[in-house]
């Protein structure tokens, strides 16, 4: 992350300036809010990379957790659905399809299923899991 966003700051900071010289705006109110929310969305992108770059290191999706992965597909569907209905701005949708293009990723790497599953759920005490480990063995 600390390199990602070493290079992300300065490529927000020249779409900024990009924008306030070779586009017209209405105010510098209207400036500002247009770069921030290019901001928002090169951040929104950053958050996911480093879950792309764990899969291609594990070649694997064995380290997302299942809730976490079922929560990102849900959001993105629901995201693609209300980009097409609602009437936006061409950014958001780029980003929404942005994002479908990581989750396609994330859906090209294979379940690993000789590795252990080290993550437990919130909802699930450890003292529980036990009884099944050892009803496997």
């Amino acid at each position: 992350m600390r390199y990602l966003t070493a290079l992300l700051y300065p490529l927000c900071a020249a779409g900024a300036l990009y924008s306030l010289y070779y586009e017209p705006h209405k105010s510098w109110y209207s400036w500002a809010l247009h770069s921030v929310v290019n901001g928002v969305y090169a951040f929104g992108f950053l958050f996911m990379l480093p879950q792309l770059f764990v899969n291609y290191r594990l070649r694997s999706v064995a380290a997302l957790p299942w809730r976490a992965f079922m929560y990102k597909a849900f959001n993105t569907f629901i995201d693609d659905v209300f980009a097409f209905i609602i009437t936006m701005p061409t950014a958001h949708r780029v980003a929404c399809f942005r994002d479908d293009l990581v989750f396609l990723v994330y859906l090209l790497y294979p379940v690993d299923k000789s590795r252990t599953d080290m993550a437990v759920s919130m909802d699930e005490n450890p003292e529980e899991l036990e009884p099944i480990k050892q009803k496997e063995e």
